[in-house]
């Protein structure tokens, strides 16, 4: 990591969703981000895709991550990201919304990805995008 620049962090919707039928998920991620002043990035698309799985409303899933990061940044869809999420989408047929939104972001924002999604991994990183399993993401740094 470059000395002098915030660390930012996008968490696919998996993440999301496991945390809410399991627990124990955010809790060990937030901790590591905290350790290195790590930011943690929320694209719309996840908070869409998580109320939409879970039936937990958007503001229930930020309330409930604001427990472990304190100010995470939301971020809309841009033009920028729907013409990166549609150039990966054609350039990856496994890669299709909204996985490919979440990518997208993570790419614009120059944001580490994690995911338990191994084909998005794989996939960010054929496009430069720093991705790991979280918790290959806890160990690392």
């Amino acid at each position: 990591m470059e000395a002098g620049r915030v660390q930012t962090v996008v968490l696919d919707s998996n993440v999301f969703i496991k945390e809410f039928q399991e627990g124990r998920v955010l809790r060990p991620i937030a901790r590591r981000m905290k350790k290195y002043r790590s930011k943690l990035v929320i694209p719309e698309t996840v908070l869409g895709e998580v109320s939409r799985i879970t039936g937990t409303d958007p503001i229930a899933t930020m309330e409930h991550v604001y427990q472990y990061c304190k100010q995470p940044i939301t971020i809309d869809r841009t033009d920028e990201i729907i013409e990166e999420s549609n150039r990966i989408s054609q350039k990856y047929y496994e890669c299709h919304s909204p996985d490919n939104m979440i990518l997208a972001t993570a790419k614009i924002t120059g944001s580490t990805l994690v995911s338990f999604d191994r084909d998005l991994l794989q996939t960010a990183k054929m496009e430069g995008v720093q991705a790991f399993l979280p918790r290959n993401f806890i160990r690392w740094g």
